[in-house]
């Protein structure tokens, strides 16, 4: 019982071998790449395999958006993913390790390195926003470091060989985690947020996004000159006519169907207080989330920086996911149409 607990997900795992052939796959099916790199010694390490490769939700999201490959430390197959982007996998403190990387590119796009490990709700959560800021597709641009990493003062370049100085160059071009210990500044993705806060935040100010004010009473992080000087190449959501959403009923209360029913999805709203959950069925139309919110406004929360006040009052806000205004969409799309199903939608309310 406790080897079938802690198996590894060998029905997640591609059977892939090299890791040219792994970009390869991640390329031609436009699905990234996700590595666990595990230590069979490490406790923590095996709490994956029980708590999140084991979860329904994460697998799903695993299989429609990711190539997995999940390593032993010592694993031969491993060497060319250790050598680029996981020069630490001597030390303890390193583990559990899970990295992201661009099939396109070779560059490691999000990492978590050491302990604590992420529990399941809130990898799933942090996977569902890092497919919100990101795409593979040509027609959308990436979020870019907005500061740079900085130089660890634990690594001695000058004992490196010739080769080592090579790999460590080209793992610098890759935007690569480097050094020898787990930290915060490791995690690429951290170095394309403008500043504290999430996520939407940032993707929002890098987008020149108008959004409410946060839930302390100040202005929400706005996009610097650089990223302003790039918008008019940044394809940004289309933007619906406003009588689209004036059109829709606000007296039209939703139901959660039962989390044993079939055919059913969970779908994370974010907004600047914070975020709320909700189950719709998948034949719902997106309307229904429109209805929802419209109809219960209080159910985004008090942290909502005046947003709740805003839409009960009838203010307009606005949804968006993987860059893109539901209204625009159309609003009689099932929810399974809009690929919405275990999706994170951007609350945003507006000015």
């Amino acid at each position: 019982m406790l080897a079938e607990m802690y198996r590894p997900p060998f029905d997640l795992i591609s059977p892939i071998v090299s890791w040219d052939g792994i970009r390869a796959a991640g390329k031609e099916e436009e699905r990234w790449i996700l590595v666990n790199v595990q230590d069979a010694h490490i406790f923590d390490c095996q709490v994956l395999n029980r708590d999140v490769w084991k979860h329904p939700q994460i697998r799903e999201t695993v299989r429609e958006n990711f190539v997995f490959k999940q390593y032993a430390k010592d694993d031969a197959a491993a060497d060319s993913y250790v050598r680029y982007y996981f020069q630490a996998k001597d030390s303890m403190d390193a583990y559990p390790h899970i990295a992201i990387v661009d099939p396109r590119t070779g560059e490691m796009m999000k990492s978590w390195s050491g302990l604590p490990a992420p529990r399941p709700a809130e990898f799933l959560t942090q996977l569902h926003e890092f497919l919100d800021r990101y795409s593979l597709s040509e027609d959308r641009r990436n979020p870019v470091a907005t500061r740079k990493r900085e130089v660890r003062r634990d690594m001695d370049v000058g004992k490196l060989s010739e080769e080592e100085m090579l790999d460590l160059a080209m793992r610098n071009s890759l935007s690569a985690a480097q050094g020898s210990g787990p930290r915060g500044d490791d995690d690429p993705d951290v170095l394309t947020r403008s500043g504290d806060g999430d996520g939407a935040s940032a993707t929002s100010a890098a987008k020149g996004k108008c959004r409410a004010p946060n839930a302390n009473g100040s202005a929400a992080p706005v996009a610097d000159a650089d990223a302003a000087a790039s918008r008019d190449d940044d394809p940004a959501p289309a933007t619906a006519p406003p009588s689209l959403f004036a059109a829709i009923s606000s007296d039209a209360p939703h139901a959660e169907p039962p989390a044993t029913a079939p055919d059913t999805t969970r779908i994370q709203f974010r907004h600047p207080g914070g975020r709320v959950i909700r189950r719709f069925a998948l034949r719902d139309p997106v309307r229904r989330i429109y209805e929802w919110l419209k109809a219960d406004p209080a159910a985004l929360g008090d942290g909502g920086g005046g947003g709740v006040d805003r839409a009960a009052a009838g203010g307009e806000l606005e949804l968006v996911f993987m860059g893109r205004n539901l209204l625009v969409g159309g609003l009689d799309r099932t929810i399974e149409q809009a690929g919405l199903k275990n999706g994170s939608v951007m609350v945003e309310f507006v000015e």
